[in-house]
């Protein structure tokens, strides 16, 4: 019998399961659901942005939509890819001997490795969204700052998860790697979630001045 994956549930569904005691969806699915919702947000603001832009403009704004699903269809991937990484995982520290079995530790660099995909995803949807807020409608200004903050979120989590699978990788070398790429990635996504929201910000006042004086 095929089971659903939480890609194919409803909302509610989601949100029940993710509640309960079962080991998925967990964090890693909830990683991926806000990093999808960024890019939802930020589609749609880039989609109701088209007219009366500049050819430059709307280029931008081609290029997030692009973006926004090729990103969608990453995060589902790495949804359902963490969600089996973790069943792996769970498999294989039942039958190992030891913490130096070869399956353990390439069942454990998987629990790593799928969240710091997710963090890249996160803050390649940051700079596509930051790109374009020149460029968005003013109408829906706080929907792409919605889409920014998701992304950010979803970066955040993902670190969350990689922080606490790092101590079970045996492998010293490769954990100090992991450990030393996540802190980057969530550095660069402060920054650009920063960048992008005070842009937003900008803008939405330069429209509320604008009405204001006309």
């Amino acid at each position: 019998m095929h089971e659903q994956s939480p890609w194919e549930l409803s909302i509610r569904e989601f949100v029940e399961r993710a509640g309960s005691a079962k080991a998925t969806p967990g964090g890693g699915s909830t990683s991926a659901l806000a990093a999808a919702l960024g890019s939802a947000m930020t589609s749609m603001a880039a989609q109701l942005s088209h007219r009366q832009r500049t050819s430059e403009q709307r280029e931008y704004i081609d290029d997030a939509e692009r973006e926004m699903k090729e990103i969608a269809a990453e995060c589902e991937r790495l949804m359902k890819a963490d969600i089996r990484g973790f069943a792996e995982y769970i498999e294989v520290s039942e039958q190992a001997e030891s913490e130096q079995d070869e399956s353990l530790i390439h069942a454990v660099k998987r629990t790593i490795e799928v969240p710091l995909e997710l963090m890249e995803v996160g803050v390649r949807g940051l700079r596509s969204a930051r790109g374009i807020a020149e460029a968005t409608r003013e109408h829906v200004l706080s929907d792409l700052g919605i889409g920014v903050v998701m992304f950010e979120a979803a970066v955040r989590s993902a670190y969350l998860t990689v922080r606490i699978n790092l101590p079970a990788c045996s492998d010293k070398r490769a954990r100090e790697d992991y450990g030393d790429r996540a802190d980057r990635l969530m550095l660069r996504a402060e920054r650009l979630k920063e960048l992008a929201l005070n842009e937003v910000m900008q803008a939405m006042e330069k429209e509320a001045q604008q009405q204001s004086e006309s």
